[in-house]
């Protein structure tokens, strides 16, 4: 049990330096709570922006690897067009032109002799022709021109194609040229 002697005045004055000092009490707690909780949002809101660039440099980089891979695959498509592109290339150097070699028999064989077998075997690359010539003479001639020729070589002539005067049948072996070029 208390007992207060004290005036009402002082007691009033009492009861309000109590209530100052429980209002200071408590403003002070919620001061420093409100101190705590920026520094915690404040923390927080630092740590966040740190997150936040952080995701964004990741995100471009992503976007980067994505741009590489697209490049990458790119190159590969580039490479096996260029690869296909090889293939063509040695299959056309592999060719051999007849326009050229077509035009060339027929300015050099002369008249009295005809052609009648042209072909050609790749895997030895050569080309046997056979024919009719009236005589040896036109026979000769067309295997000299045969031989001056640019677009072909080694040639092979049998001897039988020597062995008659006239009306003979006769066959030459010989390699275009083009192809010993490339």
């Amino acid at each position: 049990m208390k007992i207060n002697l004290l005036p009402p005045i002082e007691k009033e004055k009492l009861e309000l330096d109590n209530f100052n000092q429980l209002f200071f009490f408590l403003a002070i707690r919620i001061a420093i709570f409100l101190l705590i909780f920026t520094f915690l949002l404040i923390t927080t809101h630092y740590c966040l922006s740190i997150l936040l660039k952080e995701q964004k440099r990741l995100i471009e980089i992503n976007e980067n690897d994505i741009r590489i891979q697209q490049l990458i695959k790119m190159e590969e498509k580039i490479k096996n067009v260029n690869q296909q592109l090889d293939k063509i290339n040695l299959k056309q150097k592999e060719l051999v032109i007849w326009t050229p070699i077509l035009e060339e028999l027929a300015k050099i064989t002369p008249s009295g002799v005809y052609l009648v077998n042209f072909s050609y075997n790749l895997s030895v690359n050569k080309i046997n022709l056979s024919g009719w010539a009236e005589n040896r003479d036109k026979l000769i001639n067309f295997k000299d021109s045969l031989e001056k020729s640019s677009l072909f070589v080694n040639l092979e002539s049998p001897l039988s194609n020597l062995i008659k005067q006239n009306d003979i049948n006769f066959s030459f072996t010989l390699e275009p040229a083009l192809l010993n070029e490339e």
